[in-house]
């Protein structure tokens, strides 16, 4: 087995991350001291884009896509809501900061620690476009309900009408 403690994980993962943005020549801030890069991405819906913060760890990628909203009125709504929307996705998750309103969606990739393997574009391509048409499904429903325009279980049927 290889010993691990010799590589730098973590570097291998941010060049992962790297070259997915050159593959798709994207736009972005390099990684910084602290192993975060981001990017900033158009979507459908009423807030237009959301900024993508790439985490590079020891053993894992985490990708954080920050929704330019700030829920400050409909909390509890907009918990429910982002709850409603979690059940029964595969991958990823949307998050919620209760103290300041925060709202994101989350994925990470395991890269392993015993058997480490980098991750692959096809990966993080996948991460990524699997967290933009969640954010896209959800976003304007999100946008109601932040309004108080719609309850929160109605919002994530209508979401989900044709799935």
């Amino acid at each position: 087995m290889e010993n691990l403690e010799e590589r730098d994980t973590t570097a291998e993962i941010r060049a992962a991350v790297e070259n997915f943005f050159e593959r798709d020549e994207v736009k972005h801030e390099p990684f910084n001291e602290r192993n975060v890069a981001s990017a900033i991405y158009s979507v459908d819906a009423k807030f237009g884009h959301t900024t993508i913060f790439f985490y590079a760890y020891k053993d894992k990628l985490v990708i954080h896509m920050m929704i330019p909203l700030n829920a400050d009125n409909e909390r509890a709504k907009v918990a429910e809501f982002l709850h409603r929307a979690n059940y029964g996705l595969n991958v990823g998750n949307f998050d919620f900061d209760f103290n300041d309103g925060e709202i994101s969606y989350r994925i990470a990739l395991y890269c392993g620690r015993d058997e480490f393997i980098p991750p692959t574009y096809e990966q993080i391509d996948f991460a990524v476009v699997i967290g933009l048409m969640m954010i896209e499904k959800y976003g304007n429903a999100l946008v109601k309900v932040m309004f108080g325009l719609v309850e929160p279980e109605e919002a994530v049927a209508a979401a989900e009408e044709n799935d």
